[in-house]
């Protein structure tokens, strides 16, 4: 595991990123790796550093095939940032700097792990990956961004506090992988379905999303956890 402290130059404060090289990284010296950047990154590895308790993605990378193994980089949230730097535009409760956020991913956070890492820097190969808030970033990352981000994995998306994110403006058509459960709050189960009829109404491909709703799972970093090996076996496959 790599920490690093990353200046946001255009937001004018610095943030935590957590690098974890996959094994296959290590087997392989000539191999060269996709990158997912991961929203919420103190939640991803360490219960330590967890709000509530950590995704375990070490444990999951570990467990997936080689070829299915990313470079993982989780970017942490901001605190009371969080709202701010994950809401693509000005509302009621937060200041809109997601825009300035994203410009951070792609102008000076990724620019920097392709000159250090052995990565594939190609749109197929850079997934943006968020859960609740950091799920409505990764899907406007994927949907308005689409020539950077090729793939996005969106866990339990709070797509509610921003309606206008299913105003789909694709360059291209990024893979996206939705997931959510009908019992981790009242609405989520809507929200889902509008997603998938939202993919539809802008006649996006099938092949390049898939909406999975869960029985039963609670909005936490347990499930997200649990459902991201099923979500990077898709993207890496399709």
């Amino acid at each position: 595991m790599f920490v690093q402290d990353i200046l946001m130059s255009k937001l004018g404060r610095s943030r935590t990123t957590r690098i974890l090289l996959p094994k296959a990284y290590y087997k392989f010296p000539e191999k060269k790796f996709p990158v997912m950047y991961l929203m919420d990154g103190q939640n991803l590895f360490d219960q330590n550093t967890a709000y509530f308790k950590p995704w375990n993605l070490q444990k999951v990378m570990d467990s997936l095939p080689l070829k299915d193994q990313v470079i993982l980089v989780g970017i942490d949230n901001g605190g009371h940032y969080r709202g701010s730097e994950y809401m693509p535009h000005n509302h009621k409760r937060y200041n809109g700097e997601g825009e300035l956020f994203l410009d951070f991913i792609i102008n000076e956070l990724k620019p920097k792990v392709d000159q250090h890492l052995r990565t594939l820097p190609s749109r197929e190969n850079t997934i943006i990956v968020g859960s609740s808030l950091g799920g409505l970033i990764s899907f406007y990352a994927a949907t308005r961004h689409s020539d950077v981000f090729g793939k996005a994995g969106v866990m339990s998306p709070a797509f509610w506090i921003y309606p206008p994110i299913y105003n789909i403006e694709s360059k291209h058509f990024s893979k996206i992988y939705v997931m959510g459960s009908k019992s981790e709050s009242r609405g989520m189960q809507a929200t889902l379905e509008k997603t998938y009829w939202t993919f539809k109404k802008h006649n996006y491909p099938s092949e390049n999303y898939r909406v999975v709703i869960k029985d039963r799972g609670r909005h936490s970093e347990v499930m997200w956890g649990q459902q991201f090996g099923n979500m990077v076996k898709w993207l890496m496959n399709h």
